[in-house]
């Protein structure tokens, strides 16, 4: 049976997150280490966009330093990495630290920030969908990883953790590449699974003192949750996560695409919680992304149209947008293009993927729901 740790962890005060951490790593390194002296560790934050951190929108840098300390007592390096959404260059990275609060957190911690953007593409012989992963160089040579996702909803899988943190594997526009080729929900999800499986990282952190609310991964609302979730299994720990903000695990679709494979029944229930107890911290009224998570793509195609018409969200450029063309070199199927000093989504040819909405740095991209899914998804 999996193991998470449950911590309460008040705020982001570097003596409160430091004691919830080392009370979390007890229960998992008491019969063999999981670092070794010696060793280059990868930290890998969710680093989705250069947000501040009290935006929610990334993996706050006191936890990150936290870890960090813990990772050079044990006589490692840690490496904090990640590839944010849209272009993967030194330049990019270092505005990205900067504004989500990496250097100090890298300072503070004693970390090393990578500017390695090289990209390695290598055969994924566990994979159930793909056979081949697009990686960064940085992290295939990396002798162990830490995964430090951000408790938070998301447009198109629901609920982004644990079992989609490692997608940040991927380079840059790469990322829109697996979007393309995999548009059905579900599929996406086994590709998450699939990579999860490829890297095995030997903790999994959850930054839950802050989570994300409604309309994630970037243009939801922060909600105080006020935990650190710990756990060697990075699903389990998702399922958890899902059962405390009032989702049901299996609805999640990477979840029930680790269900379908064996590696968890999906049920709280056969997740060993330690720490804290569920029904303690549980969190009431918890907002879903209002997109749903409807799979109209397996529809027969003479009803698709319709239906994703009226049940699935419809991404539009608001007032805000500025035309800065950051949706349109991220849409996976070239559906957005600028009209009038504002960008335009031809929702005939939109997958509704919703990288647009998740990427855009001035929040200007709205999600219009059609009746019918108002009512399916409330």
């Amino acid at each position: 049976m999996s193991r998470v740790y449950i911590a309460r962890c008040a705020n982001y005060d570097r003596r409160t997150v430091e004691a919830a951490l080392r009370e979390s790593l007890q229960a998992f390194t008491g019969d063999q280490a999981l670092i070794e002296p010696g060793q280059r560790v990868i930290l890998k934050v969710n680093l989705l966009q250069g947000q501040p951190a009290e935006k929610a929108v990334t993996t706050h840098p006191a936890l990150v330093a936290a870890v960090a300390r813990w990772v050079r007592e044990a006589g490692a390096t840690p490496i904090i990495a990640d590839s944010p959404g849209g272009l993967f260059t030194p330049r990019v990275l270092r505005r990205v630290y900067r504004v989500t609060g990496m250097m100090a957190a890298a300072e503070e911690g004693g970390a090393i920030l990578n500017y390695d953007i090289g990209s390695v593409r290598l055969p994924c012989p566990e994979g159930h969908l793909i056979k081949m992963v697009d990686a960064m160089k940085v992290v295939v040579e990396a002798d162990a990883i830490i995964s430090l996702p951000k408790l938070k909803t998301h447009g198109l899988t629901l609920f982004t953790g644990a079992t989609k943190n490692l997608f940040g594997t991927v380079p840059g526009l790469t990322k829109a590449g697996y979007h393309t080729k995999l548009p059905i929900v579900h599929e996406f999800s086994e590709m998450l699974i699939d990579i999860l499986s490829y890297y095995k990282p030997v903790l999994t952190i959850m930054d839950a003192v802050v989570g994300m609310e409604g309309d994630g991964p970037s243009g939801g609302d922060p909600r105080h949750i006020g935990l650190l979730l710990t756990s060697t299994d990075g699903v389990a720990l998702d399922v958890v996560a899902t059962s405390i903000v009032g989702m049901s695990p299996l609805d999640v679709p990477p979840i029930a695409a680790a269900a379908r494979r064996g590696l968890s029944s999906g049920r709280v229930e056969d997740v060993e919680i330690l720490g804290n107890r569920l029904d303690e911290v549980k969190v009431a009224g918890f907002k879903r992304p209002r997109t749903g998570s409807r799979d109209v793509k397996k529809l027969p195609a003479f009803v698709r149209g319709w239906v994703t018409r009226q049940l699935l969200a419809s991404p539009q450029a608001g007032s805000r947008c500025t035309a800065c063309g950051v949706c349109v070199e991220n849409c996976p199927v070239r559906a957005i293009t600028i009209v009038d000093e504002r960008a335009y989504m031809d929702l005939t040819l939109c997958i509704r993927c919703y990288c647009c909405h998740e990427l855009c740095p001035e929040g200007a991209v709205e999600l219009h729901q059609p009746l019918l899914g108002r009512l399916v998804n409330p």
